[in-house]
């Protein structure tokens, strides 16, 4: 493939980049406390709120990782499509609304309304950090990816380019600058989506339909990864990646349930003005990402169809298809919306563990309660720290899909977050054993099961699945339930509304 510097896309790559950063240091001007650092003083409208969620969540998975999943393994990649949109269903109809009116900044404010507990802050801290960081290596890797073909620099040098960025955009502005970014990329998105969709059925002058049907009925599809063939049927039927049907299983279990339990993602609850607000913005969201989630098949199948992939990094065949569609300029502007995407979802993400890190754990567990000033310049110096180990951790993650990669996010999120959430707010009889239980439950095996899969041991693994959801999700459920069932312990109650109550 050609990774040489190409002006044009450098040129447009600086210019996104500029812009980013003069929003950042624009946005700054109105960040004075920890509220608006983490929350953006809850006065974001739920429009703009709602576009926001969609830029937040359409991340390098879902623009880079989905398309070269799909190209490179069909029906299974398209799943993660399935999947992540309807997650939204469930933070819809379960999180939205209960969780703005408990919550303050973090996923433990929205635990600590029940439970005044030191300890269920820390555990939630602690889950919150792990869930961040393995979602974070993702966004790195894709960071690195988009950059060599973009502008011709190594792997490792996008990667420390886009945690210099966002690095300094998180330390200047926090959420009120990555709400901005963040809905300026979501439509940007969709318009390169639609404009990369459109050129697909162009230049193959075809339907939608027609499109779809000529790829289900042809005789030889083409596998990038050992450049063999299979017909269409076979293609676009389960089993092309995850040969164990428990494994397919196991990743829409996690991809449904992960979405509502993101740290990242349900801090932007908190950011709108009341629980309607909440709700309305996961709308605007759940139509967003619907509309880009269905675009990603004809990307995934566009690339494969024209063969524009690297057999070595399915990450760039998004790219790649709009360098073969509109040559250098296309290639340059999807490729530059690929990189704003990375640098939006990132800021997110940094936000969210540093939260966990500055306000659960530093603040409200230690007790290190400080002034306004005091407490934004430790969120800010936590933001810093974590950046740099995320460059760290993308570095070393080279060569991995994305879209993949996020999938075991999504799985860790939903064991040690999704039992411990639902059953604080909607199971009077849950305690602070059982949530403390379920979350340490969910949180180590899941990533024990990780460590000890074909992801990490290959042909060596002592657990056959690639997915640990299946495994982990209900028995965080179980423990919760169990401990709590055989605890004796008195609710303590911190006097708020119960925010399930209409």
């Amino acid at each position: 493939m050609d990774y040489s510097f190409k002006p044009l896309a450098f040129t447009i790559f600086v210019l996104i980049t500029l812009s980013t950063l003069a929003l950042s240091f624009y946005a700054a001007r109105r960040v004075r406390t920890a509220s608006h650092f983490y929350t953006a003083g809850g006065g974001v409208k739920w429009f703009v709120n709602g576009i926001a969620f969609a830029g937040d969540y359409l991340s390098a998975a879902s623009f880079l990782g989905i398309a070269g999943m799909i190209a490179f393994s069909g029906f299974d990649g398209f799943m993660y499509s399935i999947g992540f949109l309807a997650g939204w269903i469930v933070a819809l109809l379960i999180i939205a609304e209960p969780l703005r009116k408990i919550g303050k900044f973090t996923f433990g404010d929205a635990l600590a309304w029940r439970f005044a507990s030191k300890k269920i802050r820390l555990c939630a801290a602690l889950s919150a950090l792990v869930v961040s960081i393995f979602y974070l290596i993702p966004q790195m890797v894709g960071a690195g990816s988009i950059i060599q073909p973009l502008i011709g620099l190594p792997y490792e040098a996008g990667v420390i380019i886009v945690g210099a960025v966002v690095i300094l955009i998180v330390a200047t502005a926090g959420m009120v600058s990555t709400t901005y970014v963040q809905f300026i990329k979501g439509f940007l998105l969709l318009i390169a989506a639609g404009a990369l969709t459109v050129g697909v059925l162009a230049v193959a002058g075809m339907g939608p339909l027609e499109f779809i049907s000529t790829v289900l009925n042809s005789p030889a599809i083409t596998v990038p990864a050992s450049n063999g063939t299979v017909t269409g049927d076979v293609f676009m039927t389960p089993g092309m990646k995850f040969k164990n049907p428990l494994d397919f299983a196991s990743l829409a279990l996690g991809l449904i349930l992960g979405t509502a339990a993101l740290p990242h993602i349900l801090i932007r609850y908190f950011t709108v003005p009341t629980p309607a607000d909440a709700r309305k913005s996961t709308v605007v969201a759940i139509i967003a990402i619907g509309i880009f989630y269905v675009l990603t098949l004809f990307l995934g199948l566009g690339a494969n169809y024209f063969m524009t992939v690297d057999p070595k990094n399915s990450n760039i065949s998004a790219p790649l298809l709009a360098e073969f569609i509109g040559g250098e300029w296309f290639f340059a502007i999807i490729a530059s919306i690929a990189f704003a995407t990375i640098l939006g979802t990132v800021s997110g993400l940094i936000i969210a563990a540093a939260g966990a890190i500055a306000h659960d754990i530093y603040t409200e567990v230690m007790g290190r309660r400080s002034d306004e000033k005091k407490a934004l310049r430790i969120s800010k110096l936590t933001a810093v720290t974590v950046g740099v180990i995320a460059i760290i951790l993308g570095i070393i993650s080279k060569g991995q899909n994305v879209a993949f990669l996020v999938g075991l996010a999504f799985a860790i999120a939903a064991s040690a977050n999704i039992p411990a959430l639902i059953c604080t707010l909607f199971w009077k009889r849950s305690t602070e054993r059982g949530i403390i239980a379920g979350i340490l439950t969910g949180l180590i095996l899941s990533v024990s099961l990780i460590l000890i899969s074909p992801t990490v041991m290959g042909k060596a693994a002592l657990f056959p699945l690639e997915n640990p959801g299946i495994i982990s999700i209900p028995l965080g459920f179980l423990v919760t339930i169990l401990v709590s069932l055989a605890g004796k312990e008195k609710e303590r109650p911190t006097g708020k509304e119960n925010p399930v109550s209409m």
